[in-house]
């Protein structure tokens, strides 16, 4: 794996050790393979991390927090409830292309995570689905959404996003923003949002009318 020139140390054993275990999995990659692929040795590794257990928490708690606080919004943010989902779809998904390899290991290698850090995971989760369902309940009751069972349809929602490693290739045929687009769009049909999610060129040019 290739990294900008002076990139952090740190950045470096996350970035190839997410790697390997998105590939081996936590019990089939060793601190030694870690070492290996970095060119280093095991005490430049200790020097940043406890154990490969604090490694692979690390890199699973990032991808978490990224994608489930995607429906985070300022409490003095007074947007209907229906715009604000659209975006918050959006973001959540956006985060799910691009941590989907740390996202895939809490699903995926559940039973190698502590009992501890999994508890600290499904806080995140619920408070997640808790922001989730108000926004969603919210659009519902100002009749700009449309759908039956609120916690049904929001996990039915996540899991579009959730087990996108068992599929998803970001060097396939279909560019990430194009993934995020189409998936988006998706999501909006289930809660019935009439909206469209922005193309690239389309996020471009409204940034570029604003600053002028």
């Amino acid at each position: 794996m290739h990294l900008p020139n002076g990139a952090d140390k740190r950045e470096r054993i996350l970035a190839v050790a997410e790697e390997l275990f998105f590939q081996y999995s936590f019990l089939g990659t060793t601190l030694e393979m870690i070492c290996a692929a970095l060119r280093t040795t095991k005490p430049f590794v200790y020097y940043y991390f406890k154990n490969k257990q604090e490694i692979f928490e690390t890199i699973t708690w990032r991808g978490s927090v990224a994608v489930m606080t995607a429906m985070k919004f300022p409490a003095d943010d007074m947007r209907p409830a229906h715009v604000k989902l659209a975006e918050g779809l959006h973001r959540f998904m956006a985060a799910c292309v691009a941590n989907f390899r740390s996202g895939a290991l809490a699903y995926r290698d559940t039973a190698s995570l502590r009992p501890q850090f999994q508890a600290k995971l499904r806080r995140l989760a619920r408070y997640f689905y808790a922001d989730l369902c108000t926004i969603m309940e919210q659009g519902r009751a100002d009749g700009k959404l449309s759908f039956e069972d609120t916690m049904l349809t929001a996990r039915a929602m996540v899991s579009v996003g959730a087990f996108m490693y068992a599929w998803y290739a970001p060097a396939g045929r279909v560019p990430p923003d194009e993934i995020v687009r189409a998936l988006t769009s998706i999501l909006f049909k289930m809660v019935g949002l009439r909206a469209k999610p922005m193309r690239v060129s389309d996020r471009l040019r409204v940034h570029t009318s604003k600053t002028r």
